[in-house]
């Protein structure tokens, strides 16, 4: 029965007592299988389907679907954030294995250098340790201020771990969106940049990996 004020449909739902749902007592049951083949649970779905809407409802409805659509832009990139000394890098997610504490880093005799740091001890594992900061170029305050975190990321084929001030995280970007390097940046940072992404209040400079990789392996040869 419908209720002229509410519109609400008041259905006898024998479904739920007497029947499959209940405990099955219906004498329909002998004649068909499950509820859903019983005309008296047809005509209540007609009932519930034919009532009418709810003040608003088509309005409401009108109004999404008329708000447009949200583009989806393909070819979106994923790179980690970090920053050594007063700038701040990406490099692209994928080349990164993990994120540690800062580990000791031990000399290598006649090899360590100003960019080769060492070796440091991960979990057990022996990595090569680098100074991002002198591969790109910056100058020893920039160097002073990093080392509060330590990433491992796969560059080459070859495992190495440098140390970072601050670790921003995952940020995705388009490279439409990418600017040109500012001139405050290191010549060697420049160089191994793709271009500049803004994110709120950070400058941050997309670094090449490919460049970077080949300068890494120069340095430690």
């Amino acid at each position: 029965m419908r209720s002229k004020k509410s519109e609400r449909i008041t259905l006898d739902d024998c479904w739920n007592r007497t029947g499959i749902w209940g405990d099955k007592k219906c004498p329909e049951l002998t004649r068909t299988p499950h509820c859903r083949n019983c005309e008296v649970y047809s005509q209540a779905s007609r009932q519930l389907l034919d009532r009418k809407p709810p003040a608003g409802y088509l309005q409401s409805w009108t109004r999404l679907l008329a708000k447009p659509k949200e583009s989806i832009v393909s070819g979106k990139i994923s790179v980690l954030v970090f920053r050594l000394g007063p700038e701040w890098f990406a490099l692209a997610t994928s080349l990164f294995n993990e994120a540690a504490e800062t580990k000791d880093v031990h000399s290598i005799p006649h090899r360590t250098n100003r960019t080769l740091l060492g070796i440091v001890n991960v979990r057990g594992e022996i990595h090569l340790c680098i100074s991002m900061a002198s591969l790109l170029g910056m100058d020893e305050q920039a160097e002073a201020e990093t080392g509060k975190h330590m990433l491992i990321a796969t560059i080459k084929d070859q495992p190495v771990a440098f140390k970072t001030a601050e670790v921003s995280g995952i940020r995705h970007y388009h490279p439409d969106e990418l600017q040109k390097v500012p001139s405050t940046l290191s010549k060697e940072a420049s160089a191994c940049s793709k271009g500049l992404l803004r994110w709120k209040q950070q400058h941050i400079a997309v670094l090449d990996e490919q460049i970077l990789s080949e300068k890494l392996i120069r340095s430690l040869q």
